[in-house]
C-alpha cells in the first residue's frame, strides 16, 4: 500500500478498472446464472403466458439481487483493498449508483456523434466495403462505452470508501497472499548460490631416492647392515653378507 490515508482513485486509472471489473464480473456471474435458470422455467418447463411471466418474474428478481450485491460486494472490495468495512448498505449503493450512472451517461452522450454517423455509414453502404468499416467502428464504440461503465463503477466504488474511510490510513498487509491469484504473487527472489570448491587432491608422497651400493675397490658391496665388505654374490641368493647374514632382497 502505497498511500498514506484512504484517497480516491483518479477516474482514467488501472486502478478504477480494475475496482469496476472487481466488482462487475462478480455481479454477472451470480446474476447470469438466475437469469439462465429463469429463461429455462418460463420457455420449456411452463410454457404460454404462464411460464412467461415466471420468466419475467425471475428476471425483476434477478435484477432486485444484484442491486442488493453491489453494497454487499463493496464492502468486501473496501475490507480486503482498505482493512475497512463500509456501513449503510443504502448509502453504499446510492453512492455507487448515481456517480456510476452520471458518468456512464456522460461517456453515452460523447459517444453519441460518432455512433450516429457510423450507424448512418452502415445503413447507406450497407454490403460494401465501407459498410462493414462503420459496423466495425460501432462495435469498438459498443465496447469502450461498457469499459467506460466499468471504470466509473471502480471510480465511484473508490469515492464512496474515501468518503466514509476519510482521514484512516490502510491496515498494513490488509490482503493476505492467499486472497490474490498466482499472476498477483510476487516470487521470491532467488538468491544465487556459489558452488562449494572442489576438495584438493592430497599430495602425493615424494619416492624414496634410490641410493646406489657402495662398491669396494676389490669388487666387494658394502653390507648396508653391519657396513663391512665382507660380501659375496651367489648365484642363487645374490649378495649376502658373511658377518650379520644380510641378503639382498631379490625383484
Amino acid at each position: 500500500m502505497t498511500t498514506a490515508v484512504i484517497e480516491p482513485f483518479g477516474f482514467l486509472t488501472m486502478d478504477s478498472l480494475r475496482a469496476g471489473w472487481w466488482l462487475s464480473w462478480r455481479i454477472f456471474v451470480r446474476v447470469v446464472l438466475f437469469f439462465a435458470v429463469s429463461a429455462v422455467i418460463g420457455l420449456l418447463l411452463i410454457k404460454g403466458a404462464f411460464g412467461s411471466f415466471v420468466m419475467a418474474l425471475g428476471f425483476c428478481a434477478g435484477t432486485v439481487w444484484s442491486i442488493l450485491l453491489i453494497p454487499k460486494l463493496t464492502s468486501r472490495w473496501a475490507q480486503e483493498r482498505y482493512g475497512y468495512p463500509l456501513d449503510g448498505a443504502l448509502r453504499v449503493w446510492w453512492g455507487v449508483a448515481w456517480r456510476g450512472m452520471v458518468a456512464s451517461l456522460v461517456a453515452a452522450v460523447i459517444l453519441a456523434v460518432p455512433n450516429v454517423v457510423a450507424l448512418s455509414l452502415q445503413t447507406a453502404y450497407k454490403g460494401g466495403a465501407l459498410g462493414s468499416i462503420a459496423g466495425l467502428v460501432i462495435s469498438l464504440l459498443n465496447i469502450a462505452n461498457a469499459a467506460v461503465s466499468v471504470v466509473a463503477t471502480g471510480w465511484a466504488m473508490s469515492k464512496v470508501a474515501a468518503e466514509q474511510l476519510s482521514g484512516l490510513a490502510p491496515v498494513a498487509m490488509a490482503v493476505t497472499p492467499a486472497a490474490l491469484s498466482p499472476l498477483e504473487v510476487e516470487p521470491a527472489p532467488v538468491v544465487a548460490q556459489e558452488p562449494a570448491p572442489a576438495p584438493r587432491p592430497a599430495p602425493r608422497a615424494a619416492p624414496a631416492p634410490v641410493v646406489p651400493p657402495v662398491v669396494s675397490t676389490e669388487g666387494k658391496r658394502q653390507c648396508p647392515k653391519c657396513g663391512l665388505y665382507e660380501t659375496e654374490r651367489g648365484s642363487v641368493i645374490g649378495w649376502y653378507c658373511k658377518v650379520c647374514g644380510w641378503r639382498e632382497a631379490r625383484r
